[in-house]
């Protein structure tokens, strides 16, 4: 086993188990789509949109999305789905992540796992710069800040 936090590839095969994948001091998480921590941006999409690597694309997008950007989805949903990916970040923090894509693709659970094992001051801070920046950006569309009191 490793002694940092790892990406295992998540199976549909017969007697998989993230008990058994995962380090057993550690424990993991699943981080595959229809998880809380499921990447909202979809390979397929990417794909259809003519992109040489989709999963890179993907992994990419989700790392920009998740950092505040609204650009591609500017709505109430994502943005709230996009704190509860904030808020369960420390919950990750030191644990194996299980998502569905190879180890040879790009992943989201790669930027997840960078985010969730940074010092935790550090995370804290980010996270706030964050919840700044969306707030920013939906008032820069006439919507009600998220984070911040309305005035």
């Amino acid at each position: 086993m490793t002694t940092t936090p790892a990406r295992i590839q998540r199976r549909r095969t017969k007697g998989w188990s993230l008990q058994g994948a995962a380090d057993p001091i550690r424990g993991g998480v699943i981080v595959s789509r229809p998880s809380r921590y499921g990447n909202p941006c979809k390979v397929g999409l990417m794909q259809e949109m003519g992109y040489e690597d989709p999963h890179a694309a993907a992994a990419e997008n989700f790392r920009t999305w998740l950092a505040g950007s609204r650009s591609d989805a500017p709505t109430d949903e994502a943005d709230q789905r996009r704190e509860r990916i904030l808020a369960g970040l420390p919950e990750l923090r030191g644990k194996d992540l299980a998502c569905t894509c190879r180890h040879d693709q790009a992943c989201h659970a790669d930027v997840l796992l960078h985010r969730a094992n940074m010092p935790a001051a550090e995370l804290a801070s980010w996270i706030n710069v964050v919840r700044a920046r969306v707030d920013r950006q939906r008032a820069a569309r006439g919507e009600e800040p998220m984070y911040a009191p309305a005035v």
